[in-house]
C-alpha cells in the first residue's frame, strides 16, 4: 500500500471526511484530495501530525508496515515512535490523581523488576 491508500483507509475508518481532516491540517480539502488521489505529498510537519491524530507511526502512513508495539487503546504504533508513546503516556499520567499516580509509579517498578529478573 502507498500513502494515498492508506491515508485514505485511515480517514474512512474512523469517519472522517476531508474537509474535517484539512481543517485539522489548516489547508483545503483539495490538498487532502490530492493526497489521496493524486500522489501529492505533505511536508513533513504535516506528516507528523496525520501519524499523531490516527495514531499511527510515519512509516504506517507511507508503506502500511506494521511494526506493533501496541497502546492502551490497541492501535499499532512503531517502536521509532517511542517519543509519541511516551507522550500518550505523559498525558493519561498528569490527569490521574495523586494516589493514583503513585500507583502507577508502583507498578512501573514491579514490572521493571519482573523484566530484569529482580523479583523472587
Amino acid at each position: 500500500m502507498n500513502f494515498a491508500n492508506n491515508l485514505k483507509q485511515l480517514r474512512q475508518s474512523r469517519h472522517m471526511t476531508q474537509e474535517a481532516l484539512a481543517r485539522y491540517l489548516n489547508v483545503t480539502r483539495p490538498t487532502i484530495a490530492g493526497y489521496e488521489t493524486k500522489n501529492k505529498q505533505p511536508d513533513y510537519d504535516k506528516l507528523q501530525k496525520i501519524a499523531e491524530y490516527f495514531e499511527v507511526s510515519i512509516d504506517y502512513l507511507l508503506t502500511g508496515n506494521e511494526n506493533t508495539v501496541l497502546l492502551e487503546n490497541g492501535k499499532p504504533l512503531d517502536p521509532s515512535m517511542s517519543l509519541q508513546f511516551e507522550k500518550n503516556l505523559m498525558k493519561y499520567f498528569s490527569q490521574l490523581s495523586p494516589s493514583s499516580k503513585q500507583e502507577l509509579v508502583n507498578f512501573s517498578k514491579f514490572l521493571y523488576l519482573q523484566e530484569h529478573g529482580r523479583l523472587k
